[in-house]
């Protein structure tokens, strides 16, 4: 029931952060760089960008205890390829959390460095960090998609769980892993953020699942 709970977890993670991405940070991140500027400068809005990166950090987190009860629970432990896919899910967090906490106090930081300067100055900055956080983002996206679509691939080729309730993962690794060539776009992380949404929702609606070794059972 463990790795019911962990999908359930990553379900509601998932919504959550995507919902409020949506119709909180993006209507603010669609305005003029003044309206930026701005809108970092009061205190009592910057808690908003602040929660949506906390929610993204749930998220995260909640995908590697979704990919760590998978392994454990279907994947044998003695083989390379599993020792492989734990390494993936290590290095693809740490820069997603890095993309995440760049993204998040952007705001913040582009602020201390234009203080007093005019809005161009701030464009130039800001410009610049939101690049930093991008390029981490597209290296996370890259590592995380490639190891939650080879775990998918895997527990489907050693028979471990049915090939339909791998696909809906799968599909979104591979739509994350095309994020370096696809970004700053983010409609495809929107198409694969509601593929994860559904791989997570087949998982976390069981009531059971099937046994790792039906044969010693």
């Amino acid at each position: 029931m463990r790795l019911i709970r962990a999908a359930r977890f990553a379900a509601l993670s998932a919504l959550s952060a995507g919902i409020y991405s949506l119709f909180v940070l993006r209507p603010f991140y669609l305005q003029s760089v003044q309206a930026q500027h701005a809108w970092w400068l009061a205190e009592d809005s910057l808690w908003q960008w602040r929660l949506g990166g906390w929610l993204w950090m749930m998220t995260i987190f909640a995908w590697m205890i979704l990919l760590v009860a998978l392994k454990h629970y279907y994947a044998p432990a003695h083989r390379i390829s599993t020792a492989l896919q734990s390494g993936l899910v290590v290095v693809g967090a740490i820069l997603l959390i890095i993309s995440v906490l760049a993204g998040t106090n952007r705001f913040g930081l582009t602020g201390i460095l234009s203080d007093g300067q005019p809005g161009e100055t701030f464009a130039i900055y800001e410009n610049l960090v939101e690049y930093f956080a991008l390029a981490f983002l597209g290296a996370g996206m890259l590592m995380g998609g490639a190891v939650t679509t080879w775990i998918c691939v895997d527990l489907v080729v050693l028979e471990k769980l049915p090939t339909s309730w791998m696909v809906p993962g799968a599909v979104a690794g591979v739509l994350a892993f095309l994020s370096p060539f696809l970004l700053p776009d983010l409609r495809h992380l929107l198409i694969a953020l509601l593929a994860y949404f559904a791989w997570c929702a087949v998982l976390g609606l069981r009531l059971s699942l099937p046994a790792a070794y039906p044969d010693l059972e």
